[in-house]
């Protein structure tokens, strides 16, 4: 799943793609969440998702994940696009590097 920020509201409001959301097939918290360069509050937010889950000994991530948060983040702020699976990537970390420094 890509997340997208707006830009430029003032002038021409559009989305810009930032980060990249990727769940894995294996059992336990197989999430990659990863930002370019420049958006540490969305680093940080993402950072403070992880950490919640294993606080809360979450050992596997409930279906719809990626889902719902799709549904949490402000139009105002940004979006984030539609979960799409592949089988392309060896693991979720190729996947996420391959998505978001493109």
């Amino acid at each position: 799943m890509i997340e997208y920020a707006i830009r430029e509201r003032l002038r021409d409001p559009h989305y810009e793609p930032i980060g990249v959301w990727v769940q894995g097939p294996s059992p336990g918290l197989d999430l990659v969440i990863e930002y370019l360069p420049g958006n540490p509050e969305a680093q940080g937010e993402a950072n403070w998702i992880i950490n919640r889950l294993v606080e809360k000994g979450i050992k596997s991530l409930p279906k719809g994940f990626l889902e719902y948060h799709q549904s949490t983040i402000s139009p105002y702020r940004g979006m984030r696009g539609p979960v799409i699976e592949t089988e392309e990537f060896e693991s979720v970390e190729s996947c996420a590097r391959a998505k978001v420094h493109r």
